[in-house]
């Protein structure tokens, strides 16, 4: 019985005595309010046969952590791995764990590389799953203008009966213009007309950025061809310049304004778009700070780049509990 008492004072004070070291040595792995994640390599160990089960669970847990800021983007990286690995280690076949993480590393983390892995991993696991072979497709053109990529990847999607019209006409698009003007058009089809008004504006924002890296693309050719700017968006109607089925929506998208091209809807798409960011960012703040940012805290916000979004003349930033919104003076 002694011996057992000093076996447990020694292990008692053992323990104190490991704490500091123990601490600092793990520090850089914890994250406050963040879940705990079990090692990716014993995940199926720790289902104990319940895969699918546990693997719901880790991703829902892990879903409200995806936006917080870890202060180290190596502690997140590292973090991130690690919830994709083990969710799909339990699940291979959860396709929505592929497609989320690889919109989440391509759109909001920009690391374009991962998030086609991801995708890559996705197909490799899920072979007849066709949402995410057109999902990886779309990455290696989107992210990496990669268009052999593209055409690999769609090659084998055309010929599945679940493939949809409007990915059968981006890739015969692919095949026929080299520029893929109609292609880079046609990747949003599918979200404008979405019954929610986020998603589709966000949509919509990017096939007008599209439109405008045409429309420049053009205007800067006409004028390294002629030595000199269009006058008319009718000298800029020619195929040479642009792929003659994108000339309504192009053409329609901007104003010549002397020697400058204006896109009066794509201004307005982005500052739409800064304005949900800046909300989102506003709301995580307060749940962090326990209060609202003000408005010069809102200027240097990361979400939007860093960047001083400064409002419209004559208008006002006012943040709330409604979010951020532009009011005039």
């Amino acid at each position: 019985m002694l011996k057992l008492k000093v076996g447990l004072v020694l292990c008692a004070v053992g323990a104190i005595a490991l704490r500091g070291p123990l601490g600092d040595a793990n520090a850089m792995r914890r994250v406050p309010g963040a879940r705990w994640m079990p090692d990716q390599r014993l995940a199926k160990l720790f289902s104990l046969g319940h895969r699918s089960t546990c693997a719901d669970a880790i991703w829902l847990n892990a879903i409200g952590n995806l936006s917080r800021d870890f202060g180290d983007q190596t502690r997140k990286r590292r973090w991130l791995d690690t919830v994709f690995d083990t969710i799909t280690r339990l699940e291979p076949t959860f396709s929505n764990v592929y497609s989320w993480g690889a919109t989440y590393l391509g759109m909001l983390s920009n690391d374009k590389d991962r998030a086609i892995d991801l995708l890559q991993k996705g197909v490799a696991n899920n072979p007849d799953d066709v949402k995410l072979q057109i999902e990886l497709a779309m990455a290696h053109f989107e992210y990496k203008k990669d268009r052999a990529a593209t055409l690999a990847v769609l090659a084998k999607v055309v010929q599945h009966p679940k493939c949809d019209a409007i990915t059968m006409g981006f890739y015969d698009s692919l095949l026929v213009d080299d520029r893929a003007d109609y292609a880079a058009l046609a990747t949003m089809a599918p979200w404008l007309d979405s019954a929610n008004v986020d998603v589709k504006e966000e949509a919509e924002l990017h096939l007008e950025r599209t439109k405008k890296l045409i429309a420049f693309r053009a205007w800067n050719e006409f004028k390294s061809t002629r030595g000199r700017d269009a006058k008319t968006k009718d000298e800029l109607r020619d195929k040479s310049l642009m792929a003659p089925e994108v000339f309504g929506p192009v053409l329609g998208s901007f104003e010549i304004d002397g020697d400058k091209l204006r896109f009066p809807r794509l201004d307005e798409l982005e500052r739409k778009h800064a304005l949900r960011t800046m909300t989102a960012w506003s709301r995580q703040y307060r749940i962090e700070h326990g209060h609202l940012p003000d408005v010069p805290e809102l200027m240097r916000n990361p979400w939007t780049g860093g960047r001083n979004i400064a409002p419209p003349a004559g208008q006002h930033y006012v943040i709330d509990d409604a979010g951020v919104r532009l009011e005039n003076d």
